[in-house]
């Protein structure tokens, strides 16, 4: 395995004046250019965001209280809240489903997209994470249990951690604690090339795999983000930020969102950007239809 490391340039675009951002809730941010379009309070405690297919929704997960919000776009007024408990955590729409993942309370809830009833509660073991679709269009839950969780089908040998995305035509899992990635129903483990903790997995461009890594302390020390080539086995180094908490694909440029060090970074062909600084942002959705880059920020996580 070699490990690669990129020397990416990274610009900061000069502000007239910081723009106020809320201690927990959204911003909307121009995909062109990262300029804040809007923001406003959501909820107190978010970890979580996605954008529906036409961009004209975004669904937020507020862990503490335990409730689910669909919010418009580009207004940014609550259309729906749901009260779940078990500190939602991940959140994926699917098949015309809102599935939600309670970290605490062992199972995933299926809601109506539209009016946020709840349609089905399917049982996971504890610590559910993130969730993807795999290559057969089953929803799959990441878990803390050393496995990945095919709702409504079997249970897969993974890592041990929150993160699972699909990369190369295959299921992809994190070892937080190993520092490692783990496919899924394999017993292969890669080390990633730096000493750091993968918290976040994406797709990204052709066979790749986007990997968000914490420090060993998440809020002070570097974390890494890394494009891991599936079929190579090589990685790139893109950023080494503080507690990036998510990493995402749209387009041709990879955002990340850079909790400890309160921003978010555009790279782009080698070129690193810096996004809505001084924001506490933990998670980001791409909305490409309205030309939007949706981010909850959280003061608090």
């Amino acid at each position: 395995m070699v490990a690669i490391t990129a020397m990416a340039c990274t610009t900061r675009a000069p502000e007239t004046r910081a723009p106020s951002y809320p201690e927990t809730g959204l911003v909307l941010l121009s995909l062109h250019d990262g300029s804040v379009v809007a923001s406003e309070p959501v909820g107190s405690d978010v970890v979580a965001v996605i954008v529906s297919e036409d961009g004209k929704t975004a669904y937020v997960a507020d862990s503490a209280p335990g409730d689910v919000y669909a919010v418009g776009i580009p207004d940014l007024q609550v259309a729906w809240k749901q009260h779940l408990g078990g500190a939602p955590f991940g959140l994926l729409l699917n098949r015309g489903r809102l599935f939600v993942s309670l970290f605490s309370g062992a199972s995933v809830v299926e809601l109506d997209p539209l009016s946020g009833t709840k349609l089905a509660t399917d049982a996971v073991p504890d610590g559910p994470g993130a969730m993807a679709v795999d290559p057969g269009g089953h929803v799959v839950v990441a878990g803390t249990r050393g496995q990945l969780t095919v709702i409504g089908g079997d249970r897969l040998a993974a890592g041990n951690g929150f993160a699972v995305a699909e990369a190369g035509g295959r299921l992809w899992s994190a070892d937080y604690a190993r520092a490692e990635l783990v496919p899924a129903g394999d017993d292969h483990r890669v080390g990633l090339p730096l000493p750091v903790f993968p918290f976040w997995l994406a797709p990204g461009a052709g066979n790749t795999l986007l990997v968000a890594a914490e420090g060993a302390s998440e809020d002070t020390d570097p974390g890494g983000v890394f494009s891991f080539d599936t079929v190579t086995g090589s990685f790139q180094t893109l950023a080494t930020p503080r507690d990036p908490d998510q990493v995402l694909l749209s387009g041709s440029t990879i955002f990340v969102a850079a909790h400890g060090d309160r921003d978010v970074l555009a790279i782009k062909a080698g070129l690193t950007k810096v996004w809505a600084p001084g924001s506490g942002a933990v998670a980001l959705a791409s909305d490409p239809p309205l030309g939007y880059l949706v981010v909850a920020v959280n003061s608090h996580e």
